[in-house]
């Protein structure tokens, strides 16, 4: 269950409550692994099933659009760990994942090298929404933006009682047109106190849609049967950063993890 925590000062005899509000997300129990998990790894979709086979143990299968792969692992509170094995060539990679809300980030490794990538767990409630549907356009999305991409901000405060503030939020552009919310994290600190607080990731994002057009990078959102697009700026990437440089000249710099 999610713990609400303060964050207390002791000032000499007195008690008082700093403005800082500390969510910690922690889970006692093993997280539950089954269900169906959609993703993609280098620009190809991948999707993951795994089902419960008593205990904390599970079994499942995994297609990246070329491969086909048998998994068995072993859950421990948010992470489990075990085999994935291509059902061709019965190559067998150890596997590992952590479960944070509906993002499951995964690690394959085959003779030391790793691979990574993030699956979003599908909602199975037959009264939930529906995940919005991969948009059936002519639209361009340049590949190189698939994935996830990360924003950083850096406060510094030297006046009175000194401190900074340091946050980041991240986006999931996915290869079919689709964005998903890859959570947040915000850390305080000063000479005397010190904090943060966390969003997990919450899936894709009903109705937001990305695409590309001579460099420039779209956003277009749906809702109520109303349609809006909004230009985030002209973008450019190398060595794993992203430079979006806005039509008023604001420069916004993203890494990609």
């Amino acid at each position: 269950m999610p713990q609400k925590l303060l964050l207390w000062k002791q000032t000499n005899t007195n008690m008082k409550i700093l403005p800082i509000l500390l969510f910690l997300s922690t889970t006692l129990s093993a997280q539950n692994f089954a269900g169906k998990y959609t993703g993609t790894y280098e620009g190809d979709p991948v999707v993951l099933t795994l089902t419960s086979t008593g205990g904390n143990t599970y079994s499942g299968d995994m297609n990246d659009g070329s491969n086909n792969y048998k998994i068995s692992v072993t859950a421990q509170g948010k992470t489990l760990k075990g085999t994935c094995t291509e059902t061709t060539q019965n190559i067998a990679l150890d596997m590992s994942g952590t479960l944070e809300g509906a993002k499951l980030a995964v690690r394959l490794n085959f003779t030391g090298v790793n691979l990574d990538f993030d699956v979003f767990k599908e909602e199975k409630s037959a009264a939930a929404k529906p995940q919005s549907a991969a948009p059936k356009d002519n639209k361009q999305r340049d590949p190189a933006l698939v994935g996830r991409w990360t924003r950083q901000e850096n406060y510094n405060s030297g006046y009175g009682q000194s401190g900074s503030m340091s946050s980041e939020s991240s986006l999931v552009f996915l290869a079919d047109g689709r964005v998903a919310d890859g959570g947040s994290r915000t850390v305080v600190g000063g000479s005397d106190f010190g904090g943060s607080t966390s969003a997990e990731a919450s899936g894709v994002v009903e109705g937001l849609i990305w695409y590309t057009d001579k460099q420039n990078l779209y956003l277009q959102v749906t809702e109520n049967g109303k349609t809006e697009t909004e230009m985030l700026g002209r973008y450019y990437i190398e060595n794993n950063n992203m430079l979006v440089t806005g039509q008023d000249g604001t420069k916004v710099l993203f890494y990609r993890g």
